[in-house]
C-alpha cells in the first residue's frame, strides 16, 4: 500500500470509529479517567519528592521515576483495556456499562501489570539509547522503537479477548500483525492525523489568544483553548482505541464490524499479505 493509501485507510477507520463512539458516548469515560488518574497520580509522587527532597538519593530518585514510568503505563493500559472491552460490545449491538468494563479490565490485572512493567523497562532502555550522543545509538534506538510498537500494537486487545498470559501475550500481538496486517499498520498514521486536527484548533486558539490577551485574561483565554485542545486530544484517542479493536476483530474473525467497511479491511489485508 502507498503512503497515501494507508492515510486514506487510516481517515476510514477513523471515520468508522466515529460512528460508533456516536452510538456510545460513554467510550469517551475511559480516556477521561485514564488522564485524571495518571495526573493525580505523578502530582502525588513527585509532590512527595519535593517533601523529602533534601533526603532522597540517587538510586531511590531513578527507582521513583521508573515506578511512575511504569504506574502511568499500569493506568493507561486498564482504561485501554476497559474501552476496548466496551467498544467490543458496541459492535455487537449491545451498551454495555461503564463499570462492567473497568470490571472485565481487572480480570486481567495481573497480565495488564506485566505489561506495564515490560513496557516500562524497554521505554527506558529506548529512551536512553535514544539520549546518547551518538548519532548512531539515537538511529538504533529509533528503529528499535517502531519494530517494538509494531510488535505490541495488538496486546492489550489479546490480553482482554484471549486472556494472554505474560509469556505469550507479545508472541500472539506479533503473530496476528506478521500474519494479516504487517504491511498496513500504517494506516495507524491516519488516525493520528485525525487526532492531531482534532487537536490543533484548540492549540492555535489558545496561542492566539494568549498573544492578543493581557495579564489575567490571557491566561483565562489560553486556558480555554487548551482545554478545547484537551477535549480534541480526548475524542482523538478513543478513536483511536476503537479502531484498533475493529483491527483486532477482523484480524480474527475476517468479519468488519457494522460501523465498518468490509473492502476496507479486505483490501489492506490483500495488500499486506501480497507484499
Amino acid at each position: 500500500m502507498s503512503v497515501r493509501s494507508r492515510l486514506g485507510t487510516g481517515f476510514k477507520l477513523a471515520g468508522g470509529s466515529a460512528a460508533v463512539l456516536r452510538n456510545n458516548p460513554r467510550l469517551l469515560v475511559f480516556p477521561v479517567v485514564a488522564g485524571a488518574a495518571i495526573v493525580a497520580y505523578v502530582t502525588a509522587v513527585f509532590g512527595g519528592l519535593i517533601v523529602s527532597a533534601e533526603s532522597i538519593s540517587l538510586p531511590v530518585l531513578i527507582a521513583v521515576l521508573f515506578g511512575v514510568y511504569a504506574g502511568s503505563m499500569f493506568v493507561m493500559s486498564f482504561c485501554i483495556a476497559a474501552l476496548a472491552w466496551a467498544a467490543r460490545e458496541t459492535f455487537a449491538g449491545r451498551t454495555p456499562g461503564t463499570f462492567d468494563a473497568f470490571r472485565a479490565a481487572a480480570g486481567h490485572v495481573w497480565a495488564l501489570a506485566c505489561w506495564a512493567l515490560l513496557s516500562a523497562f524497554v521505554g527506558v532502555a529506548l529512551r536512553a539509547l535514544e539520549e546518547s550522543s551518538n548519532i548512531g545509538g539515537m538511529i538504533v534506538a529509533m528503529v528499535l522503537n517502531m519494530g517494538w510498537f509494531a510488535l505490541t500494537y495488538f496486546v492489550v486487545p489479546v490480553i482482554v479477548f484471549e486472556d494472554a498470559r505474560p509469556t505469550s501475550m507479545i508472541q500472539e500481538s506479533g503473530r496476528l500483525v506478521r500474519e494479516t496486517w504487517g504491511e498496513t499498520l500504517g494506516s495507524e498514521f491516519g488516525v493520528s492525523v485525525v487526532t492531531a486536527l482534532l487537536t490543533l484548533p484548540g492549540v492555535l486558539l489558545a496561542v492566539g489568544l494568549f498573544v492578543v490577551a493581557s495579564g489575567n485574561a490571557a491566561i483565562v483565554a489560553a486556558g480555554i483553548g487548551l482545554a478545547l485542545a484537551g477535549i480534541g486530544l480526548l475524542i482523538g484517542v478513543t478513536l483511536g482505541g476503537v479502531a484498533k479493536v475493529a483491527l483486532y476483530v477482523f484480524a480474527r474473525e475476517e468479519t468488519a464490524p457494522d460501523a465498518f467497511d468490509d473492502s476496507l479491511f479486505e483490501q489492506a489485508t490483500d495488500a499486506s499479505r501480497q507484499s
